[in-house]
């Protein structure tokens, strides 16, 4: 699974590691970023788009960057060939766009090992996605309410707007109904 971007170098002081998160739904890797300046109170979730890689998608957003200034946690969870094979996010499959199942059981499981581990405040988590991660982060914000404050959708479809790949696509040609 390698992608158009080697992973951004971290500071001194800094981290950019990787980890697994398994559950009954499966695994994901993902990366976190963890800056010099870690003040360990905000946690920034990011969701790459199709055919992307948390590598990619950190370079491309220069996330860490904001991060290092900032003092945040930014976690890049990474979908796999094996649960799609242009490594987009299954958010049109109904097992994954709902709490406790699917992929958004294995997102949320991530953020609160990270909460845990790092000590980030509660109420100050947020979910962002790019394309269909915009998606799943919509979809991330209405099953999970309580665990994220916010969330960012960029060229993204709302919750539910497919119930298959035939709706999906119809959804992105003509709007979700």
């Amino acid at each position: 699974e390698e992608g158009l971007h080697p992973a951004p170098k971290a500071p001194e002081g800094a981290s950019f590691t990787t980890a697994t998160y398994t559950n009954a739904a499966g695994s994901r890797k993902y990366k976190l970023y963890v800056p010099a300046n870690n003040k360990r109170c905000a946690l920034i979730v990011m969701l790459h788009g199709c055919a992307q890689t948390s590598d990619d998608f950190a370079a491309g957003t220069r996330m860490n960057t904001l991060a290092e200034e900032h003092g945040f946690l930014v976690a890049y969870p990474e979908q796999t060939l094996r649960a799609n094979i242009r490594q987009c996010w299954n958010w049109f499959r109904p097992q994954d766009q709902r709490r406790g199942e699917g992929e958004p059981s294995l997102l949320a499981g991530i953020t609160e090992e990270i909460i845990r581990q790092h000590g980030v405040d509660p109420k100050r988590v947020y979910i962002v996605g790019l394309s269909a991660g915009g998606a799943a982060a919509a979809i991330m914000g209405d099953v999970y309410p309580d665990l994220y404050a916010g969330v960012g959708v960029h060229s993204g479809l709302p919750s539910a707007a497919a119930k298959d790949l035939a709706s999906a696509f119809d959804a992105m040609r003509l709007g979700a109904k």
